[in-house]
């Protein structure tokens, strides 16, 4: 009887750890993808892929919200629209006019912030100060963050890069899942110093080319395949 027990303890253990745990390592986060009104998002994703994105909740502030999917290895697309009426910053505003669900950015999960901060400056790049984050889900769960970019205009189509709390579940934990990310490839002119970024945090996942600033996301969603592209310049 006490080995069953162990045996059963084991197994919640091991549960409850899936649920939580992501990659340990600096890697893609998540990628975000814009739209004018997240009920065109989430219908126009749907019909791409044959998933249904899951609500994700408001950001205080901004007058955005968004609806998550996972994409598997600790990664995660993120559907973000405006709210009806909200007032936007001029950067956000732009999202009222896309019709089309378009890549606006992609986020590079980090361990350490001073670490990866330090990693950065080290390899040449300056950043920006850490700037935290907070937003609820429809269950009233608080997911808390810290992000920081590279400081002025070093690399147009460079990410920004995220921290977790340790106190968060992931969103690649928790939203849908039935989507992989087989390719994603970022173009920049100057992708020399896009793939140095990358190379000072380790970061493998992602295929550089040199080009306009431009970013594609190759997607399998069962029997379907899907493609999201930025605008031509981020």
């Amino acid at each position: 009887m006490g080995a069953v027990r162990a045996v059963v303890w084991l197994g919640v253990a091991a549960a409850f750890m899936a649920r939580w745990a992501v990659p340990i390592a600096p890697q893609l986060d998540h990628l975000v993808v814009a739209i004018r009104s997240l009920d065109e998002g989430v219908a126009q994703f749907q019909a791409l892929t044959g998933v249904t994105a899951g609500i994700g909740g408001k950001h205080p502030g901004r007058g955005t919200e968004n609806a998550l999917v996972s994409l598997g290895g600790g990664s995660y697309l993120e559907i973000i629209a405006p709210q009806k009426d909200a007032k936007l910053s001029a950067e956000d505003a732009v999202m009222r006019g896309l019709a089309r669900l378009t890549i606006i950015d992609w986020a590079v999960r980090v361990i350490d912030v001073d670490e990866a901060r330090a990693s950065l400056q080290r390899a040449g790049f300056t950043t920006s100060p850490p700037q935290p984050g907070a937003r609820l889900t429809p269950s009233g769960e608080r997911l808390d963050w810290m992000t920081f970019g590279l400081a002025g205009a070093q690399i147009d189509s460079a990410p920004f890069f995220i921290r977790w709390s340790p106190n968060t579940r992931h969103p690649a934990t928790t939203a849908p899942s039935g989507c992989t990310l087989e390719r994603l490839t970022v173009a920049d002119p100057r992708a020399d110093r896009l793939t140095g970024m990358l190379r000072a945090l380790d970061v493998r996942s992602v295929v550089v080319a040199n080009g306009p600033a431009t970013i594609e996301a190759a997607l399998t969603c069962a029997s379907k395949r899907a493609i999201l592209t930025s605008a031509s310049v981020k």
